[in-house]
């Protein structure tokens, strides 16, 4: 689901920040602020399909002596002061720690970026299986836990199934079909075209790309186990048209296409619903949570990649006379 888990976490901590700065903004004189308690902030998407998976944690915290977007610029201010993050699988009673690591550099913005911790275990996830995540703080013995289920495996059909499918433009519609994975509850499909730019003038002088179409956001599955999407062959054409620079002194030669199955749980589908943007006068948003003794969320997505596969002859010709596509000058 597009969404990924380095953005979903500030999500979270922009609700927090918005108190604190409604908080501050009052009167001196009124002494609104209660008395200060640690709140565990989790985000989480376990992934049975990704070999490493990551825990986000960090707290909500109230000063009053400075500002919250002040305060957000302090990692110290972020972070538990102790903190142990643990995973059970239920079934079997398998316990798993996570580690922390500060590897990955975290984008500049409201909140500190001098480092960046997550939780990470390569530890392996099975799919159709209930979790349960404990982060704790062994100092103040704060406590946070959430449950998930993860998704399994859907069985893609179509527009290819594996590697040895060919593509072709030559249908008017794109079918997506697939069985839907257990505790699979809607899906984002996205559509590459992995492709050469080359110099016209000079073949040596060549850039590989890749393009990649949002086909499919938020196909809601329910009790429908094998879901049927038929896309129009124009969009495709549209998307190439909008993704790949025309130019006469440029040639394009279309190396693979594929596609990206995000199958998610229920729990990621209705976050992602609460927090998608307003369009009604009134703008407040209801707040979702997952957590028990906390704030956040913890689901389970399963991504799925068919890829490398070939276009055929006949498609690159179609191309090369399209309205739409004949000034991106595709050669076989």
């Amino acid at each position: 689901m597009k969404h990924q888990l380095f953005n979903l976490w500030s999500k979270g901590l922009f609700f927090i920040v918005g108190l604190m700065l409604l908080i501050s903004a009052c009167e001196n004189e009124i002494l609104i602020n209660a008395k200060y308690k640690e709140t565990i902030v989790v985000f989480a998407l376990l992934d049975p399909n990704d070999t490493i998976q990551y825990v986000k944690v960090n707290k909500a915290y109230l000063n009053k002596s400075k500002g919250a977007l002040e305060t957000a610029k302090i990692s110290d201010s972020l972070y538990l002061d102790s903190t142990h993050v643990e995973l059970k699988r239920i079934s079997t009673g398998e316990q798993i720690v996570f580690l922390a690591e500060n590897s990955i550099q975290k984008d500049s913005g409201i909140f500190a970026n001098n480092k960046n911790i997550l939780w990470v275990t390569r530890e392996k996830i099975y799919p159709n299986e209930e979790y349960e995540i404990t982060v704790s703080n062994p100092i103040s013995k704060t406590k946070a836990v959430s449950y998930t289920r993860t998704v399994g495996t859907a069985k893609i059909r179509a527009p290819f199934q594996d590697q040895t499918n060919i593509f072709s433009v030559g249908p008017e519609y794109i079918t997506i079909s697939f069985n839907a994975a257990s505790n699979s509850y809607a899906y984002d499909i996205q559509f590459h075209v992995f492709y050469e730019e080359i110099n016209a003038l000079d073949s040596n002088k060549k850039t590989e790309k890749m393009a990649t179409w949002k086909m499919v956001n938020n196909l809601l599955v329910g009790n429908n186990a094998s879901p049927l999407r038929q896309i129009p062959r124009l969009s495709f054409l549209q998307f190439l048209q909008n993704s790949i620079a025309a130019s006469p002194g440029l040639t394009h030669r279309i190396k693979w296409v594929g596609v990206t199955f995000y199958g998610g749980n229920q729990t990621l589908s209705d976050y992602i619903s609460v927090n998608e943007p307003s369009i009604g006068i009134v703008q407040k948003q209801a707040e979702y949570t997952n957590i028990n003794g906390g704030y956040g969320l913890f689901a389970s997505r399963c991504t799925q990649k068919v890829w490398n596969v070939a276009i055929d002859a006949a498609s690159i010709a179609y191309l090369q006379k399209h309205v739409l596509t004949k000034s991106l000058n595709f050669i076989r």
